[in-house]
């Protein structure tokens, strides 16, 4: 594991905001390291709209702000210029003057509290403007998803292929959580490697735990209960398959957990009571939801945006011993011997009809075994493995050099 160092995290999800890989990683990090995170830049316009992080509620207090030991979280203020809804070369010209003094506002910062060539590790091309006018001994480029995906305007997309692209081809490493990712960046990094994906293994293990009751809104509802846990948009969320499943198991609860991000047409649901839509839940609370689950969805539509994804909750449904039914997603194809995977929806029905019944003791056993290997610390030594071989190399090199000019 890194120690002894200074980082600074450009991230795409708030602090906090729904906890995602930013958050896991940078906690982790701040426990052996110095760590600065970077919230989300937004525009002028947000701040007339009132609005902020990412339905976490807005930030209050001092702009620096200590999240947790030796993590120190920034929240940029509402200055920068809207990206969004331009055209391509306007969008990259306002980028860079957003990251130039987004740059000055995270150097502040990261002077005030005394940070030493630090390590920049970016998650977000949305701070990509920024990475040129940070001074680093190390720029680490983590993409967590094709971002691209996710955006309809074409210039918005063109832009943060162009950024990400750009962000990768000047970093010292670049870390991916799929093959796939890897392919559409070949050539960019000669440091690129895969990292998969990891869950909050510690937190949804205490499923297990004999004492925990799940709460009442879902206790109350008829057995089996198939949960889902996640983030329901209109890009990776497959309505269909839940009406689908709905009719044709009318005996089953089908509960749905996550925030809803976007527009998201829930009509074909409406007419099936076995269908519960439950909305948000604090993290605190989920390891009870999932105990009070007899098996677990992942209910996404294998697409553009899914195609080269690993959904980490995978690796939380394990952890908390629940039987998991998903799509057949190349990433994903190695936990065959502790997931069920399916493709056509009336195969979902199928294969969460043989989870059920197949579920015991010794697959439980084995699903926690899975998910104890791909926790987020050994992910992070992971990615640690290839940063301190490069800091080594690079170390090496000066103390050559000088030693060198004394000769």
């Amino acid at each position: 594991m890194l120690q002894g160092r200074d980082i600074i995290v450009f991230t795409y999800a708030d602090w906090h905001a729904v906890k995602s890989t930013p958050q896991h990683l940078s906690k982790l990090l701040a426990q052996t390291n110095r760590v600065l995170y970077v919230d989300m830049p937004r525009s002028f316009l947000r701040f007339l709209k009132g609005v902020d992080s990412q339905g976490a509620g807005a930030w209050s207090g001092k702009p620096l702000q200590e999240g947790a030991p030796n993590l120190f979280v920034f929240h940029p203020p509402h200055r920068f210029l809207p990206i969004g809804q331009v055209p391509f070369p306007v969008a990259r010209r306002t980028l860079r003057v957003n990251g130039y003094f987004l740059a000055r506002m995270v150097r502040e910062q990261a002077h005030r509290l005394g940070f030493k060539d630090p390590i920049l590790w970016n998650f977000s091309p949305i701070h990509g403007g920024a990475a040129p006018f940070i001074p680093r001994a190390l720029s680490v480029h983590d993409i967590c998803d094709e971002w691209a995906n996710y955006l309809e305007d074409r210039a918005g997309r063109r832009l943060v292929d162009w950024m990400d692209r750009r962000l990768a081809a000047s970093a010292d490493i670049v870390f991916v959580f799929s093959q796939h990712m890897r392919a559409r960046r070949e050539g960019l990094c000669p440091e690129t490697h895969v990292v998969l994906p990891a869950g909050d293994v510690a937190h949804y293990s205490k499923a297990n735990d004999p004492a925990l009751a799940a709460p009442r809104d879902i206790a109350r509802l008829p057995h089996p209960i198939i949960g889902a846990i996640c983030v329901i948009d209109r890009y990776r969320f497959d309505v269909g398959l839940i009406a689908r499943m709905a009719a044709l198991r009318p005996q089953w609860s089908i509960a749905l957990l996550g925030p809803v991000r976007g527009v998201v047409d829930f009509t074909p649901l409406e007419r099936f009571p076995n269908v519960h839509l439950m909305g948000n839940r604090p993290l605190e609370d989920m390891p009870a939801y999932l105990k009070g689950m007899d098996a677990a969805l992942v209910p996404y539509a294998i697409n553009e945006a899914t195609k080269g994804i690993y959904p980490m909750k995978i690796q939380e449904y394990l952890a908390g011993s629940k039987p998991v039914v998903c799509p057949r997603l190349p990433e994903c194809l190695h936990l065959e011997e502790v997931v069920y995977f399916a493709e056509a929806h009336d195969e979902f029905v199928t294969m969460t009809d043989r989870a059920l019944a197949e579920d015991n003791p010794e697959r439980q056993a084995a699903r926690r075994t899975v998910a104890e290997q791909n926790s987020w610390r050994r992910r992070l030594e992971q990615r640690s493995d290839h940063i301190e071989r490069l800091l080594r190399a690079r170390e090496g090199c000066v103390a050559e050099v000088g030693g060198a000019a004394g000769v």
